[in-house]
C-alpha cells in the first residue's frame, strides 16, 4: 500500500462519527500542550526516573526542533489538502508536511520516559500514535509524514543522549 491510498484508508473515516471526529480533532489539535502540561506537572511529584525523562525530552526537544527545521529546508512535501485537494477538518497553514512536528514532539516526550523505564512511557508513546493518527484523520499529513516523525524523535533522544554522555564524562574529567 503506498502513502497516499493509507491516507485514504484512515482520511475515509472521517465523517463516519461526530464522536470519533470531535476525539481525533482534539487529538490533532491540543492533546500536545495537555501532555506537556500534564509531564511537568507529574514530574514533579513522581520520581526520579521522570525527572531524568523531562531533562532527556527537554534537551531532545530542542535537537527534534532543529532536525525536523533542517530537513524542511531541504525537502518539501506537501500537505495532502494540497496535493489531494481534500477538506481537512482543521486549519492548516500551508507549510511542508514532512516530517510531522506534532508527533515528533510527542515522541520525543514518550521515548524520554520509556527510556528510563517510567510508568508514563506506554501511555505516552499510546498518545503519540494517537497525535500521529489523528494527524492522518484530519487531513493534515501523510503516514509517511508521521514515520517520519517517529523516526527523527528517535535520532533527537539518540543525539542527545549521546551529547549528555560525553557532556558529563568531560564534566567528571574537569
Amino acid at each position: 500500500m503506498d502513502n497516499v491510498a493509507a491516507f485514504f484508508l484512515i482520511f475515509s473515516l472521517t465523517g463516519k462519527s461526530q464522536v470519533s471526529d470531535d476525539l481525533m480533532i482534539f487529538a490533532a489539535k491540543y492533546l500536545i500542550y495537555f501532555t506537556l502540561v500534564f509531564i511537568f506537572a507529574m514530574a514533579l511529584k513522581m520520581g526520579i526516573k521522570e525527572k531524568k525523562a523531562i531533562l532527556l525530552a527537554v534537551f531532545g526537544l530542542g535537537v527534534c526542533l532543529l532536525l525536523v527545521m533542517l530537513i524542511r529546508l531541504f525537502y518539501i512535501e506537501p500537505r495532502p489538502f494540497v496535493t489531494l485537494s481534500v477538506k481537512p477538518l482543521i486549519a492548516h497553514d500551508n507549510n511542508p508536511a514532512f516530517p510531522s512536528m506534532h508527533t515528533s514532539i510527542m515522541a520525543v516526550i514518550a521515548f524520554a520516559f520509556t527510556y528510563y523505564k517510567s510508568k508514563l512511557g506506554p501511555a505516552l508513546m499510546g498518545l503519540a500514535f494517537l497525535v500521529g493518527l489523528s494527524r492522518i484523520y484530519v487531513g493534515v499529513h501523510y503516514p509517511l509524514d508521521i514515520i517520519g516523525g517517529f523516526t527523527v524523535a528517535w535520532l533527537a533522544i539518540y543525539i542527545s543522549w549521546s551529547i549528555k554522555g560525553k557532556v558529563v564524562k568531560y564534566l567528571r574529567n574537569y
